[in-house]
């Protein structure tokens, strides 16, 4: 059976993308994770990469040329190029990577194929530009989100038995309400089925892992689930970019995909025929039964009740490192 890329969109999983034609009436962009970018970027390099990769990246950047539906790449391209300990940009790498990945979007596709090319002589890079004053935005997104899975893996060190799970939930859930001051969604999602006992996705946080490995997780999970979360925001990401569009993320993270539900067949913006839409008790983690979770959706209710004329903002940036340094030091 063959492996392909993710995709999601925000109403959840799209099957059938690679047969749906984009919506015509605005433009859709294909928001690509930093997985899907290294392959990219190592076929135009021309670095060793197995069939399977170079199939599914060929497939994508033929769909983006027969169907104009261009890349996204710049958050990508930001967590690949961002030094996690200063949050400042190896500007060279960002422009290294942008500039193969227009060439493979650009280039004639059964030349890429066929590695008939030479980027230095078929390509004229752009130019690097000053990007400094506009990463702050980003940093102070991905900090917020970065700290919420180091609190997930604080919780989890302490044990995941179905006997502390209520308690760990509600614990991460409290720390969201008071600490952060912010219910982040997705985070909110992952910690319940970790907490829930559904032990495949702890591999996003690196369970039982060394303090290096599970830095080293987390950081990737959160600008996974921030690219997740911009690219299903079409207010947000029409505004990165000055335009109103759709959007679809694409991703090599099975564990991603599985966890963004419900799951569409062939979503509204594409083709309006066969929506299927997964939910129910069923899909409630083992430890978690119909009873308590109902309980924590009425404490989410009642938390946004309170949070509606609130502006939602950002905790401030010392604030945050302060939280950062607290939990990496005391990772275990």
């Amino acid at each position: 059976m063959k492996v392909e890329y993710h995709y999601l969109n925000k109403f959840g999983a799209v099957k059938g993308f690679k047969k749906s034609n984009p919506n015509r009436e605005k433009k859709t962009l294909l928001v690509l994770d930093s997985s899907v970018c290294l392959d990219i970027v190592n076929i135009v390099s021309k670095r060793n990469i197995n069939k399977e990769s170079k199939r599914k990246a060929f497939e994508l950047i033929k769909y983006s040329q027969k169907k104009s539906t261009p890349p996204f790449e710049i958050l990508a391209l930001l967590e690949l190029s961002l030094d996690k300990s200063t949050y400042q940009l190896d500007t060279d790498k960002f422009f290294d990577f942008f500039n193969k990945l227009k060439f493979a979007f650009q280039f004639p596709i059964e030349r890429l194929r066929k590695n008939d090319f030479d980027y230095f002589s078929n390509f004229i890079p752009s130019e690097k530009k000053d990007t400094k004053g506009n990463l702050t935005p980003v940093i102070e997104q991905i900090m917020v989100h970065y700290s919420a899975l180091l609190k997930i893996r604080e919780i989890a060190s302490k044990g995941l038995s179905k006997q502390k799970s209520q308690k760990n939930i509600l614990e991460f859930l409290d720390w969201m309400n008071s600490e952060l001051n912010l219910i982040l969604g997705l985070e909110y999602q992952l910690a319940i089925q970790i907490f829930g006992g559904n032990t495949g996705f702890n591999s996003m946080i690196k369970v039982n892992s060394t303090k290096e490995k599970a830095l080293k997780a987390l950081w990737g999970t959160a600008w996974d689930l921030m690219h997740a979360r911009v690219s299903r925001n079409s207010t947000q990401l029409s505004a990165m970019v000055n335009e109103d569009i759709n959007s679809i993320f694409i991703t090599n993270d099975k564990r991603l995909y599985e966890l963004i539900a419900p799951q569409i067949e062939f979503a509204s913006e594409f083709d309006r025929s066969k929506i299927s839409i997964t939910a129910g008790e069923e899909n409630y983690p083992p430890h978690f039964d119909y009873a308590f979770m109902e309980k924590l959706n009425s404490m989410i209710l009642e938390i946004s009740e309170k949070r509606v004329s609130t502006k939602v903002s950002y905790p401030h940036e010392d604030y945050i490192k302060e939280l950062i340094g607290d939990m990496e030091k005391n990772l275990s």
